[in-house]
């Protein structure tokens, strides 16, 4: 019986399984039956799994079904879509050529706009939904044999995947061909075999269905950062040939063999990953001209000092406090003195200021990496949203915060881009996270009926921009708490906000606290 006391308890598999087990001992017992043997356990056990596998082979059929449905559906939608849509490539404002060139050729006959509300509907980056479409296409309309095969189960969205990228290209005499034997032989291929499988039926069938492939895989080169997570990441090089990508790998090796000195700890693919970034960051050494990497620190007084550990951004990535102190030495910024080592915080953090008094007196960039003096944003601390961007000089000298003042012309001034720039942090359209150094700024209210003025712009890239001004059935409308409403062509709607610093989403800033006497 239970005194009324409140009571709480955490069951766990293995702590139930035991109370189930002497329960079940105890039935046995009473009843006479000899207690199960290990062997019988065992049968159990496998027999309980058997059932669960069954289920989940049950569940991957479903999903292949409704799989399949969606790839129906989108492909209808793509037809709704039509390139027409677009505007002519004669038409000033038109899609670049290299722009067009690059699409997939799947993609020609379909608006350029189509991707952007498949993205939206689905909550996907535009690289995903871009693959999303391209192989839904691909299915309906080059691969029946493998999307009934989806429907039915047989396969997974991998394996058509994977016949979308390497039997889809075929023409069409030969496709078929392709399709059918591969099917036929499909057996328990995972993807990877059905790759490799695929690749020699097509070098069979098709050597010049090779050479298209290659030419698209060319036309979609590309280096990406893709952040792993703690200020980490990593550096690729996608679409390249084999022999140029060897020939590399080659290069670096050899450069890290010469870099290895004696006592010196690294393995050797620690120093080629060294070596690539010391060849691409060293300046004036290859016969170009030498450039400066930009980067954009943003930090509080105490991360830089060392009195706390909150994280601090770069580029839009967050990083940890140590990583950011680092960087800031490295930049010349912050000298070694002016920190406090991570593991040395004194207690009173005010003590500590003054050890940023470099920092904030400096009066000019000389001596350092940083291409002007760091800027000081004033953030609200409720909201996290921008509201000043100023310097040490301009705090000395008492001039009064807040945003740059507007211009009377059409092109932004320097100080308005940055403002806008830092305080958006990546184009504002529904899941683009394009830097604002590849945006634009885009009136809400077209000039000059609006004013070029930082509560009337907002960043764009090139492509959202374009969709802005082009893409039928869009409307893109700015609310009063500076937020951007957007209405797709079916009516759906989202809302933006700019990044809250100290967090990476776009959602409204936290209401504001009831006034006194509350």
């Amino acid at each position: 019986m239970f005194d009324g006391a409140t009571t709480s308890a955490v069951l766990d598999d293995e702590w139930l399984q035991g109370a189930l087990d002497e329960l079940n001992e105890r039935w046995r017992a009473a009843a006479g039956a000899p207690s199960p043997g290990p062997g019988q356990r065992l049968a159990a056990q496998l027999e309980a799994g058997a059932l669960h596998l069954s289920e989940i082979r049950s569940a991957q059929a479903v999903i292949g079904a409704q799989e399949a449905r969606r790839a129906r559906a989108i492909a209808a939608f793509c037809r709704c879509r039509p390139a027409s849509l677009d505007r002519p490539a004669s038409e000033i404002g038109a899609a670049a050529a290299a722009t067009r060139a690059a699409r997939p050729s799947a993609l020609t006959t379909v608006s350029e706009w189509a991707v952007d509300e498949v993205a939206v509907a689905l909550s996907l980056g535009e690289s995903g939904a871009s693959r999303l479409v391209v192989q839904s296409l691909h299915l309906v309309e080059r691969l029946p044999g493998t999307l009934r095969a989806l429907e039915t189960g047989r396969l997974s969205w991998e394996h058509a995947r994977v016949m979308s990228e390497v039997v889809a290209p075929l023409d069409d005499d030969l496709r078929g061909q392709a399709e059918d034997r591969l099917l036929a032989r499909l057996g328990s291929k995972t993807p990877t075999q059905l790759r490799a499988a695929a690749h020699r039926v097509v070098a069979r069938l098709d050597a010049e269905a090779v050479l298209r492939r290659i030419r698209e895989a060319v036309l979609e080169r590309r280096v990406g950062i893709y952040p792993t997570g703690d200020g980490m990441g990593s550096l690729c090089a996608s679409g390249l040939p084999m022999p140029v990508l060897r020939a590399v790998e080659d290069a670096l090796r050899q450069y890290a063999d010469a870099a290895a000195v004696p006592g010196d700890e690294r393995t050797r693919a620690q120093r080629m990953a060294d070596c690539l970034v010391d060849l691409v960051l060293r300046p004036g050494e290859h016969g170009l001209a030498p450039v400066q990497a930009q980067l954009t620190v943003v930090a509080t007084p105490g991360t830089l000092d060392g009195t706390d550990d909150e994280p601090g951004e770069v580029n839009g990535d967050l990083v940890p406090a140590g990583m950011v102190r680092r960087l800031a030495e490295t930049l010349g910024v912050l000298h070694p003195d002016d920190a406090v080592p991570d593991d040395a915080v004194p207690d009173d953090a005010v003590d500590a200021r003054p050890r940023l008094a470099h920092l904030w007196g400096d009066r000019s960039s000389a001596g350092t990496a940083s291409a002007r003096r760091p800027d000081v944003a004033v953030v609200d601390e409720l909201t996290g949203q921008l509201l000043a961007l100023t310097d040490a000089a301009g705090l000395r000298a008492g001039r009064p915060l807040g945003p740059p003042p507007p211009t009377t012309g059409y092109a932004p001034t320097a100080a308005l881009r940055r403002f806008v720039g830092l305080r958006d942090r990546r184009c504002r359209f529904p899941g683009c996270r394009r830097r604002p150094s590849g945006c634009d700024l885009h009136h809400r209210t077209s000039w000059p009926a609006g004013p070029t003025a930082h509560d009337n712009l907002c960043s764009l890239c090139r492509h959202h921009h374009r969709l802005v001004h082009q893409a039928p059935g869009w409307r893109l409308r700015g609310l009063d708490d500076g937020s951007l409403e957007w209405r797709t062509p079916t009516g759906q709607v989202l809302v933006t906000h700019p990044p809250r610093f100290g967090a990476d989403d776009d959602l409204p800033p936290p209401a504001a606290p009831d006034p006194p006497p509350f």
